[in-house]
């Protein structure tokens, strides 16, 4: 346990990180309330379609700043420092694990068009397609880096110092992440079934920081989930649909039961490859 990732370098569990995480949300929200009324006002085309998809997602950037000056401040953390814990960027193992993860959403998505063809819609219209992703997913990734460093990174490490901190961490930022995003109102339209598919969904984000040591590999599955639901697929009820994101199929009601049992089938895989893992190498 000892040798897993979330020790170096510290953020203690004190009054001073539940001060900082409150600070980082503050300036995350604040940051971002203020820039859409100034981007609304100034230019109203952001109030909706595309622009608007931009605008929202330029935002994350005021949480990285949230984390960059509290960790820097804070905690005398140097943010390369936090984000990479002393090393590298570790851009092979954020290429596999990206690439891979966007492999198995691509094999659910097989499955789930083999199992309920009727509920999906093809649209694909390449070059609109094409514009609108070169765009979109620069602005996804740092949507995706940005939550992983407050989760992953920040609140991760806080419970690290708690007897059995690595359970807690993975627990605790589990939760905070699945109130966040499952009880949103697109969420929250599907009963408990969306709570516990993100709740579900952190928990492996936790597991895989914590056997890859770092936050390379859970950026890169956060990347592509996101980059998966906004340009590849999109559904009913989905907030992106309102945003003039493009997708090549279209699915007209999410079944997130047949979504939770997905995720869970990868974290089982997951596990078993972790056990074998361990397994060889103690042998």
């Amino acid at each position: 346990m000892e040798n897993k990732y979330g020790l170096q370098p510290k953020i203690p569990l004190s009054f001073k990180s539940f001060a900082g995480f409150i600070i980082i949300f503050v300036i995350w929200q604040g940051g971002t309330l203020l820039w859409l009324n100034l981007m609304n006002t100034l230019i109203p085309a952001t109030r909706s379609g595309f622009p608007s998809f931009i605008t929202l997602f330029l935002s994350f950037w005021f949480l990285i700043l949230g984390v960059v000056l509290v960790t820097r401040y804070f905690f005398k953390i140097p943010f390369r420092t936090f984000l990479f814990e002393g090393k590298r960027p570790d851009l092979r193992k954020f290429a596999i694990y990206f690439s891979l993860y966007f492999l198995a959403l691509i094999l659910y998505l097989i499955i789930d068009l083999a199992v309920h063809p009727q509920a999906f819609t093809f649209h694909f219209d390449p070059l609109p397609w094409l514009g609108v992703f070169i765009v979109a997913a620069p602005l996804i990734l740092v949507q995706s880096a940005a939550e992983e460093m407050l989760f992953r990174g920040y609140m991760y490490r806080m419970f690290r110092s708690l007897k059995g901190g690595a359970f807690w961490s993975i627990c605790i930022t589990s939760l905070t992440f699945a109130l966040i995003h499952g009880y949103n109102p697109e969420m929250l339209s599907y009963g408990i079934w969306g709570p516990l598919y993100y709740l579900l969904g952190a928990f492996f984000l936790g597991i895989v920081a914590y056997h890859t040591n770092g936050l390379a590999a859970p950026i890169g599955i956060h990347f592509a989930t996101n980059l998966f639901n906004f340009t590849i697929w999109g559904y009913g009820t989905s907030t992106a649909e309102s945003m003039g994101l493009q997708n090549i199929v279209f699915r007209h009601t999410l079944d997130m039961p047949f979504a939770f049992f997905g995720i869970f089938a990868i974290v089982i895989l997951y596990g078993a490859f972790q056990l074998f893992k361990y397994k060889r190498n103690r042998s």
